[in-house]
């Protein structure tokens, strides 16, 4: 196992004027959350503080943005120094050894050459209990407006203190 510092949290912005425009940027941040191996929010709103997030990630370029509460978070975020990120090209897509392709964030590259995605370069971990493992060993599950990486028992350990969480408030309210 690899211990790993808590994982990064991205803010996935772009339109939410219509419904297809929210499943891209729902399609988006969970690609960004399987790409990074670590939580994405997708913004509906502006009720974000994008100082409590790593980096800010675009569904498009930012030529494409022309909603005022997508401009907001870009600008609150370049105004506070995080990173703001475009997609990647096709030019730019990079593929990591183990078969991971980027098309949203950008891997370490070392100098070498050699492409590290976060599960290779041992960031990639549940966001519960923080251990390192292979993203597609994670479970991927959407909680309000983000996408977050959970071990299978983590999740399920999560859901049965939910599901006793209830059960108590039921029992108080009866």
């Amino acid at each position: 196992m690899h211990a790993v510092p808590a994982p990064s949290l991205a803010l996935v912005v772009g339109p939410t004027n219509t419904p297809s425009d929210i499943e891209h940027l729902r399609h988006v941040a969970f690609n960004i959350t399987f790409e990074l191996g670590a939580p994405a929010v997708y913004a509906t709103h502006t009720d974000h503080r994008v100082t409590d997030f790593a980096a800010v990630y675009l569904t498009g370029d930012v030529t494409s943005l022309r909603d005022a509460s997508t401009l907001v978070l870009v600008g609150e975020a370049l105004a506070a120094g995080v990173p703001v990120h475009e997609p990647l090209t096709d030019d730019e897509s990079v593929t990591c050894d183990c078969g991971l392709v980027h098309h949203y964030t950008r891997p370490h590259v070392d100098e070498r050459g050699e492409v590290w995605c976060a599960e290779c370069s041992g960031d990639s971990a549940c966001t519960w209990c923080l251990e390192w493992n292979d993203v597609e060993d994670l479970e991927i599950v959407e909680s309000g407006e983000a996408y977050v990486p959970l071990h299978a028992g983590c999740l399920d350990g999560i859901r049965r203190a939910e599901s006793s969480a209830r059960l108590v408030a039921l029992e108080a309210s009866a």
